[in-house]
């Protein structure tokens, strides 16, 4: 199966899950993360808007600032390619839509330097144990995840996804930067 075939079932799959399964398996894997030691340690978490299916990261966001931890969201720009963390309340009613209909920060909220970011939350379609991640395919992800490494090598990179999207294996690039570990409601698996 290649890439765009495999992403079409995954998103598939997502998306027949009931609301009662979807909640159940969503929020294990958020608490399966919260668990994580990289949790634990971060200052200053990057999530996401979860967006066709995803599971989402709100039960992330209250633990985190319950914690006293900073919230960062990213913002996308289409041209070129990349995306910009913004400080986060965590009040999912204050974004906007964004690039690709994506719940996003106001570009004038503010930044947040990817040097600042301990722990990133990382959505994807599928990932393999082995820390490989499919995403949607517009590279935003890839290239965020250099920029942050670069920035903060002990930046901690872990992927949130339902137990089904672990697949054996993943194709990968040499641009492709692998998560450290993947939470789902089945735990965290350490890649």
């Amino acid at each position: 199966m290649n890439k765009r075939e495999l992403r079409e079932e995954m998103i598939a799959r997502r998306l027949t899950l009931s609301p009662q399964e979807a909640s159940r398996a969503g929020s294990a894997a958020q608490e399966a993360l919260v668990g994580t030691p990289a949790f634990a340690a971060a200052r200053t978490v990057l999530l996401y808007a979860a967006f066709r299916g995803e599971v989402p990261a709100d039960r992330i966001a209250a633990a985190a600032l319950l914690a006293g931890k900073r919230l960062a969201l990213p913002r996308v720009q289409k041209e070129p390619r990349r995306l910009w963390f913004h400080a986060y309340g965590g009040d999912p009613g204050t974004l906007e839509r964004g690039a690709y209909g994506i719940a996003e920060p106001a570009a004038d909220w503010p930044t947040v330097a990817p040097g600042e970011i301990d722990l990133v939350v990382v959505p994807g379609v599928a990932f393999d144990r082995q820390g490989n991640r499919l995403g949607y395919g517009g590279g935003y992800y890839d290239r965020t995840l250099v920029q942050i490494r670069a920035a903060n090598p002990g930046a901690a990179l872990v992927g949130l996804a339902y137990g089904f999207q672990i697949v054996p294996a993943l194709p990968r690039d040499p641009h492709d930067v692998p998560v450290d570990a993947v939470a789902t409601e089945g735990g965290t698996y350490r890649c």
